[in-house]
């Protein structure tokens, strides 16, 4: 796909100078969802390699435990809540997030020593422990992305239908239609895949961590108003996801959105 430097005609218009609330809390929420993947992403990795080069760690994670464990019924609670909210999803994630402050706020892990635990629980979580409850967490996330439901009108009617000419927007959000479908088919293929669960092997797990950039990105494309510098990003962090010999390729390298 060619760069975009070269369209700046087309994209130029798609920064409205006037100030619109929703818009910029709209910006505010997919500025969010984007930095909690990236975090989560990150522990979930940093974790993972923690256990498999000290996998008899001693180390408790148990405020760690519960910190993820809350920011898990959060999001559940605003799942299962939103259908009887009035507004759109950036309205009520305003709204709650007000109420909430910790709402999609992704805790650090920080585990303990035995001698610096206050309390004498018997009760110990181990990193092995720690990286299900994060694992739980991750498909939380993802619920929470496929319940932000698509709207027929959006950023597309911001160019008009009479144009045959694809603008950049259109341009991405064509390869990431076609990047998902092709995903979709490989997860088809997986035997015993189980949506409600974590992946069996690391292949599926990157299945699912692609799936839910996939989600992101589409979010994103979606905004009202959306920037440049914002498409660059889209373009960018889809490139990071490819195919090779029928297996997902996805370069795990974070990058923060452009707010």
């Amino acid at each position: 796909m060619k760069k975009m430097q070269e369209a700046e005609d087309e994209t130029e218009h798609l920064q409205k100078p006037d100030n619109n609330p929703y818009q910029d809390l709209e910006t505010a929420y997919v500025a969010h969802i984007c930095l909690t993947w990236e975090a989560l992403h990150c522990q979930y990795t940093q974790l993972s390699q923690k256990i498999s080069c000290q996998p008899e760690n001693p180390a408790r994670y148990n405020h760690s435990a519960q910190q993820f464990q809350q920011f898990q019924v959060l999001l559940q609670r605003f799942i299962e809540n939103e259908p009887f909210e009035l507004g759109s999803r950036v309205e009520i994630y305003a709204r709650t997030r007000n109420m909430l402050p910790k709402l999609l706020q992704v805790p650090n892990v920080q585990g303990s020593d035995q001698t610096q635990m206050e309390d004498e629980s018997d009760f110990v979580v181990l990193a092995s422990d720690l990286i299900r409850i994060i694992e739980s967490s991750i498909l939380t996330f993802h619920l929470f992305l496929k319940m932000d439901k698509k709207k027929s009108s959006g950023v597309l009617n911001l160019f008009g239908g009479q144009n045959p000419t694809a603008t950049p927007l259109q341009q991405i959000q064509s390869f990431l239609e076609k990047k998902e479908m092709k995903l979709k088919e490989l997860r088809r293929k997986q035997k015993g895949w189980k949506k409600k669960s974590w992946p069996a092997t690391h292949p599926e797990v990157e299945m699912l961590f692609g799936l839910i950039d996939m989600k992101i990105l589409s979010r994103v494309l979606r905004m009202e108003r959306i920037t440049k510098e914002q498409l660059l990003w889209c373009e960018a962090k889809m490139n990071k996801l490819g195919f090779l010999d029928g297996k997902l390729q996805r370069d795990p390298l974070p990058a923060l959105f452009p707010g």
